[in-house]
């Protein structure tokens, strides 16, 4: 019972809307069955004393005034009189047609049922995809933003539907196939105990038989030993002429020997279970329906009253639809095996951590004064490895910074410690002398500004997207200004909207440009237009890879140094050999080691690295050097 138990967590969450109704269609779903089942009966009780006359002994009973139809040992269904006195053809039309009314109702039923699960399970997947955001933003101040992507994606690409999967069938499963369960097991035992109990006891029996037989453990151990074996018995082979030349005494046929009668050890195994797994099987259910046989002739030969073809009827549909549901309970049980797995990943990621201070002991940050500071600052991944290791650097305004590394991780998390997201494991981030742990996130979003190759940019029109947040009053014609300045303005106009077209996150991007028409060189330079617009005392840059031809003048890069030179902090990461060449300064990492700093010309002349990432990254001509 436990693992009908994994889901309970995403079953406590907020009620959502339509849980009454659910309740409702599943019991209608539920004892749909038994009652049409009983139906069935009556029909063929009727076909099978199609000869008696209206009031007999056979079809009803008149018992006390009540006339019954007696289906099995306790199941006599009563029948009003009006209906036991009419025409043998007028009872079968009229059973006929309450038949197809439950069964119209039955798949009604169904249908409601399937709508309401599915309708509380997207209510609950929603919430946690919400959540998971708001535990995202969270998380990415202790763990670092980059960490969160890729948690995010095994979240919402795997976990998330896995949970979908297993909540909407745990919906539909139950209560409506329990309730089908009970009615049909409680209904084959009013047509008689002992066989019914007999026939759940085998098949029962049956199915644990089956289970045993194929045992999991052995064919997920044969399915990953026997491609090992074959692996190895590829890779002895492909050695087996360089083997033969070394003269190594026939041990290359040996191993060969010896992985080859492994294989044919567990290919034996595999094929002798599969082998004596239906005849087994099929003997065991010889045996249970010898047993059926037996019980059913012996109630014949020596009960007071036999079982008519009626109550047959009867016993075998409700063990048949009783088996059917098992089989449904059985399926959420595998199922619920794998969404357990899923549901215990997205809990222990939306726990609460007590590693990030309470918002009221936070302060506030009014610019940057002085410097941004980094002291023997220290940052490991989640498996422990390197990526910044010691590192010490002092950054000042009034300066454009470039950024180089031989690992994009190292230099992209020393840009989100810059902002406030990961929490190194040593040393401090302190910007004006206050440490980065005592910032409030808030204040700290409102001086630091982040430029992504893609913008980035949200669901909105473009002038939503350049003036979101801005706190100074700014015109429209102050952002025609800057757009102009940038060279983009025209190319914006030509958009269907122009300022007022609608852009997006880039999902797809076809002959160089998403669907809003944007390229993503375009997308960068709207970046930059929004740091122009909100001139905040940090900008942290990534270029975009660079444009084939060659820009004798980037406007890009020509607003960053002016940013710099209007008291801004400008860190970049560059993709651009210019940027390197007209940055004030450059720092140089090699792995999680800071290992230079100066300006472009000074390292070029002191540094090995810097000249091989120099002419590695940004030689136009280094795509032809194999030709």
């Amino acid at each position: 019972m436990n693992r009908f138990a994994t889901l309970a967590q995403p079953r406590r969450e907020a009620p959502s809307k339509g849980s009454a109704s659910h309740w409702f269609w599943a019991i209608i779903a539920g004892f749909s069955i038994p009652v049409l089942i009983v139906i069935f009966g009556m029909v063929a009780a009727l076909i099978e004393h199609r000869d008696l006359p209206r009031r007999g002994d056979g079809f009803t009973r008149e018992v006390a005034g009540q006339h019954t139809v007696e289906l099995g040992t306790y199941l006599n269904v009563r029948v009003p009189s009006s209906f036991a006195t009419q025409a043998p053809f007028a009872q079968l039309t009229e059973l006929v047609v309450i038949a197809i009314a439950i069964s119209a109702v039955f798949c009604l039923a169904v249908w409601m049922n399937r709508r309401a699960s599915d309708r509380r399970t997207r209510e609950i997947v929603k919430s946690l995809h919400q959540r998971v955001l708001k535990q995202s933003l969270r998380r990415a101040e202790s763990e670092g933003a980059a960490a969160q992507r890729s948690r995010a994606k095994q979240l919402i690409s795997k976990d998330l539907p896995e949970l979908g999967v297993g909540l909407s069938l745990w919906h539909r499963v139950i209560p409506r196939s329990v309730l089908m369960l009970v009615g049909c097991v409680v209904l084959a035992l009013l047509v008689n105990v002992w066989l019914a109990i007999l026939a759940v006891i085998s098949g029962a029996g049956l199915w644990r038989l089956y289970s045993w037989m194929r045992s999991p453990d052995w064919l997920q151990m044969s399915r990953f030993e026997i491609p090992k074996v074959r692996e190895r018995l590829v890779s002895l082979i492909s050695d087996a002429p360089m083997m033969a030349r070394l003269q190594a005494g026939g041990l290359a046929d040996h191993a060969f020997e010896a992985e080859l009668e492994s294989l044919d050890r567990w290919v034996a195994g595999d094929d002798a279970r599969r082998g004596r797994l239906w005849p087994v099987l099929m003997f065991s259910g010889s045996i249970a329906i010898a047993l059926l046989v037996m019980g059913l002739g012996a109630n014949i030969l020596h009960g007071q009253q036999g079982l008519s073809l009626p109550a047959s009827l009867v016993l075998g549909l409700a063990l048949t639809a009783a088996a059917f549901s098992a089989a449904r309970l059985s399926e959420l049980a595998r199922q619920l095996r794998r969404s357990s797995r899923s549901c215990e990943s997205i809990y222990l990621y939306l726990q609460r951590g007590d590693d990030v201070a309470p918002s009221e002991r936070l302060v506030g940050l009014a610019g940057l004064r002085d410097s941004v500071d980094l002291r023997d600052v220290s940052l490991n991944d989640a498996g422990g490895k390197p990526i910044l290791r010691d590192l010490s650097l002092s950054l000042r305004p009034k300066s454009l910074v470039a950024l180089l590394g031989t690992d994009d991780v190292s230099t992209q998390s020393l840009t989100e410690l810059l902002m406030g997201f990961g929490r190194p494991h040593k040393g401090l981030v302190e910007i004006d002398g206050i440490s980065l742990r005592d910032i409030h996130p808030q204040a700290l979003a409102k001086q630091v500004m982040w430029i992504a190759p893609d913008g980035p940019l949200w669901e909105g029109t473009i002038t939503e997207n350049l003036m979101a947040g801005l706190s100074k009053s700014v015109d429209k014609r102050d952002m025609v200004n800057v757009l102009e300045e940038l060279g983009i303005y025209e190319q914006i106009t030509r958009l269907s909207d122009g300022l007022d077209t609608m852009v997006g996150p880039v999902t797809e991007l076809r002959e160089g440009r998403s669907s809003d028409g944007l390229s993503m060189n375009s997308r960068y330079t709207l970046g930059i237009a929004r740091a122009l617009l909100h001139r905040p005392p940090i900008v942290l840059a990534k270029e975009p890879p660079a444009p084939t031809e060659h820009l004798s003048n980037d406007p890009c890069l020509q607003a960053m140094k002016t940013l710099s030179q209007d008291g801004a902090l400008v860190l970049v990461l560059p993709h651009r050999l210019q940027t390197l060449r007209q940055s004030d300064r450059v720092v140089l990492l090699n792995g999680a080691n800071l290992v230079g700093e100066g300006g472009h010309t000074e390292l070029l002349n002191s540094s090995d690295l810097y000249r091989h990432l120099n002419y590695l990254l940004f030689n136009p001509y280094r795509h032809r050097s194999g030709n």
